[in-house]
């Protein structure tokens, strides 16, 4: 639902200052904890705080996707100030976010105090910190305590019991006009007779920070004029990147959301996330890439069986519970981009066979129609999907094609031609059985006996099928679909999912439309980042209660990585090009683009017919391309 702007960019800051009554969410993470923050004012101004805090190593229930501990923390659990024996009587004048951490500026009702907060989880340790300073902003001394807190609960769990710990030391000092104060409250939990932590309170948001800084700042960073977009491309980054959590199996990127945690899905982590981590140059995010792949392939047997759609409890177990959701042509899609992208040799060398299983588990289910069937899809029987949709299919086409670029590049032509020559069967398969018109809209149905628009018909958009994009284009954008700042599941429903949304934007940018769609993605990010419930992308409404799912930020990326840039990897030192740059922007410039071995700058300027590409890479000469508007243009880069 598109959202009232409650929120104001001051340079790389999100600041509120409309303090009147309201609550909101927003979730953090480090590598040992998530952070779901509900943080808001009361009706009197006062601040309202309250989280609930995720230990992904910590299990209550075993091999289960939901048994994960939560240690909920409400309003009470805070330190009592005190000013010259009494409660400080605080009211809120700002909430900041943006760089890692969520800022509070309050001062109490007297005048004499200024109350600064800043909540943020801890970036290696289970531990999350309100860290808080104090200030005399009145004329005379005061005297400001506060009691200490060492509370501790014990959960019992699957592998014993928890200890639960909130801690801070005693304050009690006199204030001089000017001088400041400081106390932190720290939460953490740990297996008991584990050492609890003891952070140290300045070395830990050092580290947030710099965690923060080197993925918003440091690498693929966008310049453009459109400010908002910029900040909620700088943050989608940051959420994509945090929700990587340490296991048993390795670093495992999770959705987050409070229920999936130290586990994968065949859509989040390898369809969504996996193809745009490489672009970062943040080696933990492409070693959890790999490390998803590889839970999934412990499950690719000669009997011809499906994947899991999960693997769950830190590679320890699976749940399969939607059947075959199309997880084969998933895997086939995200692994083959990432490996590509990652422009490793000897990484896409050692997992080869598994995208050769993906792709012969995929073509075994043709159907009659040639096309791809599947028990259900990503939204596991949410909405009818048939015996075979749009989604399995055109997923089965996109993977297949860049499972051949690679195989080409590893010296497997037979394979890659035959790969290739499958890819076209099922096109015209895809042609054949989904090509129909829709409320009247020449585009696609996702299923046989489908009557009605879905937002997954910009999948064919996605992986280059064009043939009816104009029509898809249409319906994608018609008030039958797109509601609000986002596309409905489908038409005549009230549901929305923002990776529909996402995939509608970039398909349709990769059509050409950029025109068209740029004034709903500004939109949609004035909503995501401005409004009510911010700054990020969200699974969905009104299921979830738009949950900031990790892995919907990353699909944001790749609306302007692979949507506005065009940059799509086809081989290990190779790219496509094929820029949509809206007008309205005219120029945008990704700085520090790491892909396919080589890291460089990418300026792109539209005029009336074409694109203007120019490549920066250090030790390199500048390259220039004009680029004709609706083509592209193929890119040797060399190794760093």
């Amino acid at each position: 639902m598109a959202d009232t702007i409650h929120w104001c960019l001051q340079n790389d800051t999100l600041v509120r200052e409309d303090v009147a009554p309201f609550s909101d969410t927003i979730e953090m993470a480090g590598k040992q904890i998530a952070a779901i923050v509900t943080y808001g004012t009361d009706a009197h101004g006062g601040l309202r705080l309250s989280r609930q805090l995720i230990y992904p190593q910590l299990h209550t229930i075993p091999r289960d996707t939901f048994g994960t501990l939560h240690c909920p923390h409400g309003e009470g659990e805070r330190q009592t100030l005190l000013l010259d024996g009494a409660p400080i009587e605080e009211h809120v004048a700002a909430f900041t976010l943006g760089d890692g951490s969520v800022a509070v500026r309050s001062a109490d009702r007297t005048g004499a105090l200024t109350v600064r907060r800043r909540l943020f989880p801890c970036t290696d340790r289970p531990c999350y910190i309100e860290h808080t300073w104090v200030k005399n902003t009145g004329t005379r001394p005061v005297r400001l305590s506060a009691d200490a807190i060492d509370t501790v609960v014990y959960h019992h769990g699957a592998a014993g019991v928890y200890a639960d710990r909130v801690q801070a030391l005693r304050l009690d000092r006199t204030l001089l006009p000017n001088e400041t104060a400081e106390t932190a409250l720290v939460f953490s939990c740990v297996p008991f007779r584990e050492a609890l932590p003891q952070p140290d309170v300045f070395a830990e948001w050092a580290a947030r920070q710099q965690f923060a800084a080197r993925i918003c700042d440091g690498t693929l960073r966008l310049r453009c004029d459109d400010p908002a977009l910029a900040q909620f491309f700088r943050l989608a980054k940051l959420r994509a990147a945090e929700s990587i959590f340490t296991t048993a199996a390795g670093p495992l990127h999770s959705p987050g959301g409070g229920p999936y945690y130290a586990a994968v899905w065949a859509n989040d982590q390898v369809e969504y996330a996996a193809p745009f981590f490489p672009f970062l140059g943040y080696g933990t995010a492409n070693t959890a890439s790999l490390c998803a792949c590889d839970l999934f392939s412990r499950f690719m047997s000669p009997d011809g069986l499906p994947i899991p759609s999960s693997v769950i409890d830190e590679g320890r177990d699976i749940w399969q519970g939607a059947g075959d959701r199309g997880d084969a042509a998933m895997v086939l899609y995200g692994a083959s981009r990432l490996l590509l992208a990652l422009g490793d040799r000897a990484a896409a060398e050692e997992r080869f066979w598994m995208l050769a299983w993906a792709a012969d588990f995929c073509l075994s289910r043709k159907t009659a129609d040639g096309v791809i069937a599947s028990d259900s899809d990503e939204l596991e029987e949410r909405l009818p999907s048939g015996d075979a949709n749009l989604c399995t299919s055109c997923l089965t086409y996109g993977g297949l094609l860049s499972a051949a670029d690679l195989a080409t590049d590893l010296g497997h032509a037979q394979t890659a031609a035959a790969w290739r020559a499958a890819a076209e069967e099922l096109r015209a398969g895809i042609d054949r059985c989904f090509a129909a018109e829709i409320s009247g809209f020449p585009t696609y149905r996702y299923y046989d006996g489908n009557t009605v628009l879905r937002s997954w018909i910009s999948i064919p958009l996605t992986v280059g099928i064009f043939g009816r994009a104009a029509g898809t284009v249409d319906a994608l954008l018609s008030d039958r679909l797109f509601f609000g700042d986002g596309c409905l599941s489908a038409e005549g429903d009230v549901t929305y999912w923002d990776r529909s949304t996402l995939y509608a934007f970039r398909g349709i940018l990769n059509a050409g439309s950029a025109e068209r769609v740029y004034p709903y993605i500004q939109s949609y990010v004035q909503a995501r980042l401005l409004g009510a419930h911010v700054p990020y992308a969200v699974e969905a409404w009104p299921e979830g209660d738009q949950r900031q799912l990790s892995a919907e930020s990353a699909l944001f990326c790749r609306v302007v990585t692979e949507g506005m840039f065009g940059l799509c990897p086809i081989g290990l030192r190779r790219l496509r090009l094929s820029p949509s740059v809206p007008p309205q922007l005219c120029t945008v410039t990704l700085e520090r683009v790491h892909l396919c071995g080589a890291v460089f700058d990418l300026t792109l300027t539209r005029t009336a017919d074409a694109h203007t590409a120019v490549l920066r890479q250090d030790g390199q000469p500048e390259r220039r391309f004009t680029i004709p508007l609706g083509t592209a243009v193929e890119i040797a880069l060399p190794e760093e």
